[in-house]
């Protein structure tokens, strides 16, 4: 295995982090990453010990406002930054491994900006893997609270509060939710742009999920309780597109490729994946204009 690190110009000319994991032998796909809120691309470690010996080339990049990357933490101008910075970044997936398929995986907030992403721009995909699927939180913010950020939006974009996550709502596994408190790259701040940004998008996806158009898998921990497994469960049902596929994974939490049932989470990925390698080649992605 290799890995190679970089940065990439997204939109506005912020500079973000990028990091790809090379397999020893010409890849038979690749899997390009989208991680959630407050994290960075490096807390995949469980998809890149299993995926790349298995002949997957792994790629993927700290979002703006994290990680090692640009911006204000926690805080977007617009949900098109988060949108465009994928189509960007995957342009240069694409070029990883010419002519081999491109799968997307996006967790949490990832999942929100994959899903988003393929009812815009679902061309050069072989198909698509939502973790985490943040369409339903288990504690709805209230509505004088949902006013308040409408109007800070407005007035003070940029206002951000530290919302702080324990590492045991994301994993049973103690070690990672430690792991997860003690990383220095993990931040809890959001601002008041990237709040009502964010429910707008959800409430569009939302009602848009008979218009997803390419294999999609679904991974969520039964017991997530950060967000309703519910809520993946609607969205799934409604998909009209005939190859999808759902996995709940009972007593899991947040994370279930980093909670103590990994393993089969992993293995039920692979399976997915290499399924699709022969169904679903697809193709490379080109840049296009926004």
């Amino acid at each position: 295995m290799k890995e190679q690190t970089g940065h990439f110009e997204g939109v506005n000319k912020c500079q973000l982090f990028s990091k790809t994991w090379l397999p020893d032998n010409p890849p038979k796909a690749v899997l390009a990453i989208v991680h959630g809120v407050g994290e960075h691309i490096d807390r995949y470690k469980n998809l890149v010990d299993a995926l790349v010996p298995a002949g997957f080339l792994l790629t993927g990049y700290d979002q703006r406002g994290h990680g090692r990357s640009e911006g204000q933490r926690g805080h977007i101008n617009s949900w098109d930054e988060y949108r465009q910075d994928l189509r960007l970044f995957l342009a240069l997936a694409g070029q990883l491994a010419p002519g081999r398929p491109l799968f997307l995986w996006g967790h949490s907030l990832g999942s929100a900006i994959m899903l988003d992403y393929i009812l815009h721009y679902p061309d050069g995909l072989a198909g698509a893997i939502s973790s985490g699927t943040p369409l339903e939180p288990q504690e709805a913010a209230p509505p004088h609270l949902v006013l308040l950020a409408k109007v800070l939006s407005r007035l003070w974009p940029n206002f951000s509060l530290k919302v702080k996550l324990e590492g045991s709502s994301l994993s049973r596994n103690p070690q990672v939710a430690q792991a997860y408190m003690d990383d220095p790259l993990v931040h809890w701040r959001r601002s008041a742009r990237w709040g009502t940004e964010s429910l707008k998008v959800v409430a569009w996806i939302k009602s848009r999920a008979a218009e997803v158009n390419l294999p999609v898998l679904f991974l969520h921990g039964e017991c997530d309780a950060l967000l309703n497994v519910a809520g993946a469960q609607r969205f799934f049902e409604q998909i009209r597109h005939p190859d999808k596929t759902i996995h709940i994974y009972p007593g899991s939490l947040h994370e279930p490729h980093n909670d103590l049932d990994y393993k089969q989470v992993i293995a039920d990925l692979e399976s997915w994946l290499d399924d699709h390698v022969v169904i679903a080649p697809g193709s490379v992605p080109t840049p296009q204009s926004a």
